[in-house]
């Protein structure tokens, strides 16, 4: 199935794309953001998470996670972008395991046709995670101007490390448990005035279903 999206600032190691500039970064010792080439690393798409997003300059994200990739939780609010949350590893690039995350449709719909080539491969490579290569960049326009979307490719699987273990990159609080998103009210019977031969009640309309 494919995945319903199209810095984090929470004390995690994490990297990071700017589609804007086309960069890639990590979290520095001091906390800070340093620029680093286009990596290659292992992706957790085993447990990756879809969901809400709102990142806010300076303050920890907003996250309404999805229950499950195909069972998308309700848009929380204004400002909330469709994204994804995933772990990734590259000691070479990120220091070790470091959280991928992000809410830009371009990264997001990237990340998407490389899941879609990870779900034709996994059943030839039971118990494996494939490591991804950012191989370049694609200049795209929108109405936000000129923005970039990452290209990625499988350059082989391997054994999961044991630095990367295999639990969901969010946290239970941050998973939507609700009702779905959308469920049609109940419609209220109409009663008729009275008669001398009161005629049938119509019934009410059923509930709508809702190298690294």
């Amino acid at each position: 199935m494919s995945l319903n999206i199209g810095g984090t600032g929470n004390g995690k190691p994490y990297c990071k794309y700017n589609a804007k500039a086309d960069k890639w970064f990590v979290r520095g010792p001091d906390s800070e953001d340093v620029e680093i080439q286009r990596p290659t690393f292992v992706v957790d798409f085993d447990n990756i998470a879809t969901g809400w997003l709102l990142f806010r300059e300076g303050q920890a994200p907003e996250r309404v996670m999805d229950a499950s990739i195909d069972k998308a939780a309700p848009l929380p609010g204004e400002g909330f972008k469709r994204g994804f949350v995933v772990m990734a590893f590259s000691p070479k690039f990120f220091g070790g395991a470091a959280e991928f995350a992000s809410a830009s449709i371009h990264l997001s719909n990237a990340i998407k046709d490389v899941y879609a080539q990870y779900e034709v491969d996994k059943a030839a490579n039971p118990g494996k995670l494939p490591v991804i290569s950012c191989t370049g960049s694609q200049a795209m326009k929108d109405r936000y101007g000129t923005n970039y979307r990452p290209t990625f490719a499988i350059v082989k699987w391997i054994d999961r490390p044991a630095e990367l273990p295999s639990v969901s990159p969010v946290a239970a609080a941050d998973v939507w448990q609700g009702p779905p998103a959308t469920q049609a009210k109940p419609q209220a019977a109409h009663v008729p005035p009275p008669t001398a031969k009161p005629a049938p009640q119509p019934a009410a309309d059923p509930l709508a279903e809702a190298v690294f």
